[in-house]
């Protein structure tokens, strides 16, 4: 599997040439762009967008345009979606039978919303999305496939909609579609896509199967909490979607338990199936990602610290893990820390530690750090202000630094 995950993006466009939203599309590398499973194309888009590349980073504040068809639809893992960021395109030739029908009218009545993609002027197309154009907000039309002529006549239908020409390739069709009331146009004359590339960051598979049998067992959270803390990448890539806006908490999460608290066994189940759709964990345990590495290392040095040090205080330790996963964060999703941390709103004391290396966190993770990039005379004394003797540097190394499996616990 290659160390890269990929995804394109194409602006949508304002009568005014403001980008209004961004159309996402799946691609498997830098030039395959189709999937033969539509639910795993999608699934893998919504992956790389909210877990590891973050939407914000992505799209901005826009909207994010999603294609989506039956077998997505009618999964629990729609609910996961930030309904405030996504427009749901349903796949032109998705079929409107009652299931499809309920599930689309309680999705919009709980504030999702949905567009028709590629919308057709013939009877047959009409009579299937009738009766759910009361919850559609967009219809997109292919300039290259519709008879322009016939369609000014054909509007009716979507009436108070909000209409968006596509492949709009010249400035005579911009005009064309805006003359008759066109809303937003997208195309290669307005502006191509984008072709994005960032390091992967995937879950083992079995770890996240793991994870999902856990919470369908009466378990308590902190026993969740504790399998959770077993799986780095599955915690970066859910700290990515709480970034991207798929949960709003009510008071600061001061620890990843904190975290899945907040968001509940139900939710998990849904973001963990997520994943599982898109595929996205790693067969067997042959590829270590590197990240992963570092994240446990520094784990590992922080936790075998404060042992050292006799301290067994669960709350800091705690609070520890915390640290030491939010440090990578900047690394790993691209973005400014401060903007990452006010984002996610977590407490003073960690934002502190990470951003000024004060109090005993901050000492803590900043002796680390000197520990990682082996300045002697600099870890010297910041061991030192531990009452730790300067012999402890390399003992520490040697105990707890450079292991991928975690040491202590």
């Amino acid at each position: 599997m290659s160390n890269f995950l990929y995804i394109a993006k194409q602006p949508i466009f304002t009568k005014e040439k403001h980008i209004f939203g961004y159309e996402l599309y799946y691609r498997k590398d830098d030039q395959e762009m189709t999937l033969p499973d539509k639910r795993l194309a999608t699934a893998s888009v919504l992956v790389n967008a909210l877990n590891q590349m973050g939407l914000r980073t992505l799209v901005g504040d826009a909207l994010a345009f999603i294609n989506i068809d039956a077998k997505i639809l009618l999964t629990d893992i729609i609910y996961t979606i930030p309904k405030e960021r996504f427009v749901f395109e349903l796949d032109e030739n998705i079929k409107i039978n009652q299931k499809e029908y309920e599930c689309i009218k309680e999705l919009h009545k709980n504030g999702y919303v949905f567009a028709l993609d590629n919308a057709r002027l013939d009877q047959a197309y009409s009579d299937n999305v009738r009766r759910v154009l009361p919850y559609v907000t967009y219809v997109k039309f292919d300039t290259t496939s519709i008879d322009y002529n016939e369609l000014e006549g054909k509007l009716e239908l979507y009436s108070g909609k909000k209409l968006i020409a596509q492949k709009i390739e010249s400035q005579l069709v911009y005009n064309s579609y805006k003359e008759i009331g066109f809303d937003y146009f997208q195309g290669f004359y307005l502006g191509k896509p984008e072709l994005i590339k960032k390091n992967r960051i995937d879950p083992h598979h079995l770890g996240v199967i793991r994870l999902f049998n856990l919470l369908q067992g009466a378990v308590s959270m902190s026993d969740v909490c504790a399998e959770f803390e077993q799986h780095n990448e599955i915690v970066l890539q859910l700290l990515q979607f709480v970034n991207s806006g798929g949960f709003e908490f009510k008071t600061t999460p001061k620890s990843i338990c904190d975290v899945l608290e907040f968001i509940g066994k139900k939710p998990l189940m849904q973001w963990l199936m997520l994943i599982v759709y898109a595929k996205s964990g790693r067969n067997g345990d042959e590829d270590i990602n590197p990240s992963s590495i570092v994240l446990q290392n520094r784990i590992d040095l922080m936790l075998g610290i404060l042992k050292r040090m006799g301290n067994t205080d669960e709350e800091l330790a705690t609070q520890t893990r915390f640290v030491a996963l939010l440090s990578l964060l900047e690394t790993v999703f691209e973005m400014p820390l401060p903007l990452i941390l006010n984002e996610l709103g977590v407490e003073d004391v960690i934002k502190d530690a990470l951003l000024n290396h004060v109090g005993k966190l901050g000492r803590l993770y900043s002796l680390v750090l000197s520990l990682e990039q082996a300045p002697q005379e600099s870890a010297e004394k910041l061991l030192l202000a531990y009452g730790l003797p300067s012999e402890d540097v390399w003992r520490i190394l040697d105990e707890h630094l450079g292991h991928p499996g975690a040491i202590v616990r």
